[in-house]
C-alpha cells in the first residue's frame, strides 16, 4: 500500500502523542539547561515524536515550557494537603498531620526530582515565565499551606515567623536535596541507598523544621 504523504510541518498521523511523557523530558531538559539553552529537537527525540508535534500540540517553546509548568502544578495539587485538609487542635494530632506532610513532600521531591532546578532557573530574574510560575504554582501551593503552616505555628510545632519565608525554605531545601543523593552518598555510607536516604530526610526534616514531641 502506498504511503499516504503528508505536508511539512504536520506531524505523521500514526505518531502517538504521549503528553505526559513528553512533558516529562521536557521538565528535565528545562531544569537541566534552563529556558533560553533548551533545544526543542532534543525534547522530541527524547519523546521519540516528530519536532513538528510538538509545534502542533503547544504552539512554541514558551507555551511548552507553561504547559511544563501546568504539569508540576497538577501533580501538586493531587498530593495533600490538597487532596485533604491536615487539620489539628493539639500537639498529639498536629504530629500525625506534620508527619503525614513531610512523608508526602520527600516523597514527591523524590518522584519530581527536576523540581528545584526548574524553579531555580526562573527564579534568577523577572519576565513573564516568572509571573506565570508564580500566578500557576507558587502561589496556590503557599495559600493552600498557609493554614497548616499557621496552624503549626500556633500550637507551637513551628516557631513564631514569616511563613512565606517558612514555607520557600522548607520546600526548597527538601526540593533540592532529593536532587543530589550521591552527594550524600558520599558524604555518608548511611545514605548509599534510596529508601534509607529518604527515612533520614524524613527525620531531618522534623527535627529542623518542627518541633513536636516524640512518638509513643
Amino acid at each position: 500500500m502506498e504511503e499516504t504523504k503528508r505536508r511539512p510541518g504536520r506531524p505523521p498521523k500514526q505518531t502517538e502523542f504521549g503528553r505526559d511523557f513528553l512533558l516529562s523530558n521536557a521538565l528535565s531538559e528545562f531544569s537541566r539547561h534552563g529556558y533560553e539553552g533548551t533545544s526543542l529537537r532534543t525534547i522530541a527525540s527524547l519523546s521519540h515524536v516528530d519536532v513538528a508535534l510538538i509545534s502542533h500540540h503547544f504552539g512554541s517553546k514558551l507555551e511548552l515550557w507553561k504547559a511544563v509548568v501546568d504539569y508540576l502544578a497538577d501533580s501538586i495539587k493531587v498530593r495533600s494537603p490538597f487532596n485533604k485538609p491536615l487539620l489539628f487542635e493539639d500537639q498529639a494530632e498536629a504530629r500525625a498531620a506534620i508527619e503525614e506532610f513531610v512523608e508526602d513532600l520527600v516523597q514527591f521531591s523524590f518522584e519530581h526530582p527536576h523540581h528545584s532546578m526548574f524553579l531555580s532557573h526562573e527564579a534568577v530574574g523577572q519576565n513573564e515565565r516568572s509571573e506565570y510560575l508564580m500566578n500557576k504554582m507558587l502561589q496556590p501551593t503557599f495559600q493552600a499551606l498557609r493554614p497548616f503552616i499557621e496552624g503549626c505555628m500556633k500550637i507551637g510545632a513551628v516557631r513564631q515567623q514569616n511563613g512565606a519565608l517558612f514555607f520557600l525554605m522548607l520546600i526548597n531545601s527538601v526540593s533540592l536535596l532529593a536532587t543530589m543523593p550521591h552527594y550524600a552518598a558520599l558524604l555518608s555510607d548511611h545514605l548509599s541507598k534510596e529508601e534509607g536516604f529518604k527515612e533520614e530526610m524524613k527525620r531531618s526534616v522534623l527535627s529542623n523544621f518542627f518541633h513536636i514531641g516524640e512518638s509513643r
